[in-house]
């Protein structure tokens, strides 16, 4: 039989920072169906002083997710693989107990962590071994946060898995790293694809520590008979390590035909903007303009730009929505459309729109230590951040363009963050660019996507994104009236400014 023609059935466990998905995808005949068969609240705690993920409560949903989709599909599925948000993990003892509650990447403790790990090892050096870019809360600097406990969890821990490798644990039993989420932390040699041992030996931590580090497309093994029993599911079941990192693979799901003139836009609760290369790019124009190199499929890297996106609009909204009035992204975006241009920006990846609070308050803030007039209706805050990030996508694409040398035609952009389609078109207006957007659930799509090529359903990514051209609905979004993006520019430049 034909491998278009054999029907392949998948489950995909996408785990965001705030929502996770558990889907059941069938590829037949060329094209691909996504089915959502459970949704949750990415559960998070504040203890005392800090923020913590609540590691069993997110078990305890995708358990639930397998079982509704053994009960809605049959037992028997091709392979199961776990997508994340990079850099956070879960330390365990030598019998595989958690130690600890496993931190969030917005929790204060690596505030002022950064200036000490270079103090160590300088920054050039750090960017010349690992290619990643500086942002505080790369699993590097957290584990230098835990050193600094009082009974620090790194001498007593057997390992520390990232969020989608433990789920991959518990799920199989196998305890590995797979590369392209073991590549945000910081810590991993972009060129020989493994641990940079290193920089792990100049900051002192415990070899012990660092679990074999796997390709993406790596079949793990059965799902375990305890997990096989909870959930129904056939005891044959393969776990596959797929691209770990959700951007990883959202980028396999980019329905691109070919070129070099595309970019790739990850637009949810972060904003990742960059380009797929064959190899890393770690020049000194790269460093300065803060790109990482992050692993991809195939032996590819992602130079990109990590931006905060859409989270200061999720935040401003939460907090919105403690009065009795409560407001969708929908009415939001319309309040923002209605209220004309803003006229006024802030820089969205200060170190104060990361955490959680009053982003009305820092808004305002922003704007009058920078001179700028701020208007009270909620549709002028929502516009002031809607028209930050595409102005901040206009930066990164021209600064990828500069130090790729190669001009960008189209944005390929994927997410949830495609949904609102007034973003979508300022985008294109900001950056000149056309924009295709598509698919919106194109993590989860992408995390099927290498477990099919791991199984052999499909040959190569190039199938793969022929497949996603096929399944998907696309919009595309060309440059109209960008008068307004041209004349502000340079005054959104000057935000930017210290």
């Amino acid at each position: 039989m034909d491998k278009r023609e054999r029907e392949s059935r998948f489950i995909a466990i996408d785990l965001g920072a705030e929502s996770g998905r558990c889907f059941v995808s069938i590829l037949k005949d060329g094209k691909l169906e996504l089915h959502e068969v459970h949704r949750f609240n990415t559960p998070s705690v504040r203890y005392g002083n800090a923020l913590h993920w609540d590691i069993l409560g997110i078990y305890s949903c995708i358990i639930e997710g397998l079982s509704k989709a053994r009960s809605i599909f049959g037992p028997k599925f091709d392979g199961i693989g776990v997508d994340a948000w990079g850099v956070d993990y879960v330390m365990l003892d030598p019998d595989n107990r958690i130690l600890g509650t496993p931190y969030h990447y917005r929790d204060d403790r690596t505030d002022g962590i950064v200036e000490e790990a270079f103090n160590v090892v300088p920054a050039e050096s750090l960017y010349a071994s690992t290619g990643i870019q500086v942002q505080q809360f790369n699993t590097l600097f957290q584990l230098l946060a835990e050193r600094k406990s009082k009974l620090s969890l790194l001498d007593m821990a057997d390992r520390f898995l990232l969020i989608p490798d433990f789920v991959n644990f518990v799920l199989s039993g196998v305890p590995t790293a797979e590369f392209t989420i073991a590549s945000t932390t910081g810590l991993a040699n972009p060129f020989r694809r493994d641990w940079d041992w290193e920089s792990i030996e100049k900051f002192s931590f415990p070899r012990k520590l660092f679990s074999r580090m796997v390709e993406p497309g790596t079949i793990l093994g059965p799902v375990t008979p305890a997990i096989a029993e909870l959930t129904g599911l056939s005891t044959g079941t393969p776990v596959i390590a797929t691209a770990g990192h959700d951007t990883a693979s959202a980028v396999v799901s980019i329905p691109a035909a070919g070129g070099d003139d595309w970019t790739f836009l990850s637009c949810g609760t972060w904003s990742l903007l960059g380009k797929e290369l064959q190899r890393p790019l770690l020049s000194s124009d790269a460093r300065e303009c803060n790109f990482t190199n992050e692993g991809g499929v195939n032996g590819t890297t992602r130079l990109l730009k990590n931006i905060i996106g859409l989270w200061p609009l999720q935040e401003y909204r939460r907090n919105l929505n403690r009065t009795p009035v409560k407001y969708d992204y929908a009415t939001l975006t319309k309040l923002a459309v209605d209220d004309g241009p803003a006229g006024a920006w802030v820089n969205l990846n200060e170190q104060s729109f990361l955490k959680v609070g009053d982003m009305r308050s820092r808004i305002a803030d922003r704007l009058e230590r920078s001179g700028q007039t701020a208007r009270s209706s909620i549709g002028f805050f929502v516009r002031v951040l809607l028209e930050s990030l595409a102005l901040e996508y206009r930066k990164s694409v021209r600064e990828l363009e500069r130090v790729t040398g190669a001009r960008i035609g189209t944005i390929h952009a994927v997410g949830g963050g495609i949904q609102n389609e007034f973003l979508m078109q300022m985008t294109a207006d900001s950056t000149g660019s056309t924009v295709i957007a598509g698919p919106i659930e194109g993590t989860a799509a992408g995390n099927v996507g290498v477990q099919a090529l791991a199984v052999g359903a499909v040959t190569d990514l190039a199938e793969w994104r022929s497949i996603m051209a096929r399944s998907s609905e696309l919009r595309s979004y060309v440059p109209g009236d960008t008068r307004y993006f041209d004349d502000n520019y340079e005054a959104f430049l000057s935000v930017l400014k210290p």
